[in-house]
């Protein structure tokens, strides 16, 4: 495991596996980390790629010095650690909001990003299914309801982090029925 440092402080936690020609960047879910989501594919993929794989701001092993979640932000701390990297062109797989975060990369910088696979990456919301999403992420909801979860995301993400991780996200979905990708920018990605 590595930090990469971000322009406000926060460490960004990242693993680098394999040593093949091409890099491989695997962007875990909204939640999720490294070790949960993406562990289990690092050794068929690490004989053909250069594996990058991040924990999120804020998720995993990652700091977030900021108040909030948001895409712009994440997207920056990717490319910046690439940028660190030396990585100049790259594949993208993404799950839920890695997807997005892929899809955001691909229209930002396209001369970059060679393929990107999305997978359950949601990109419209509308405002039901953001105060049903708002209510399950609240979490003492979570400790009550689900609190084996509610224990996993404390292992996952620090026992003293994860509630406000889990109230940031609930704010960061509001957030991207305002400021999200629209079908517009999805129609001028150009990946194969």
């Amino acid at each position: 495991m590595s930090n990469w440092k971000a322009d406000d402080g926060s460490l960004i936690n990242f693993e680098v596996h394999g040593n093949g020609d091409e890099v491989l960047l695997l962007l875990p879910g909204m939640l999720g980390s490294i070790g949960a989501q993406w562990r289990q594919f690092i050794p068929p993929l690490e004989k053909h790629f250069r594996i990058i794989l991040v924990d999120l701001r804020g998720h995993g092993m990652s700091d977030n010095n900021a108040n909030e979640l948001r895409p712009e932000q994440m997207v920056q701390d990717i490319v910046g650690l690439l940028n660190s990297l030396s990585v100049n062109r790259f594949h993208v797989a993404g799950y839920s909001i890695g997807g997005y975060l892929g899809l955001m990369l691909a229209l930002n910088q396209p001369h970059r990003v060679q393929t990107l696979l999305m997978h359950a990456t949601k990109f419209y919301w509308t405002q039901e299914t953001i105060e049903q999403m708002k209510d399950q992420l609240d979490p003492d909801v979570l400790i009550e309801k689900v609190p084996g979860y509610a224990n996993q995301l404390a292992q996952e993400h620090g026992g003293g982090r994860w509630r406000t991780l889990v109230r940031q996200t609930a704010d960061f979905v509001g957030y991207l029925t305002k400021s999200g990708i629209t079908e517009g920018m999805v129609s001028r990605a150009q990946l194969p």
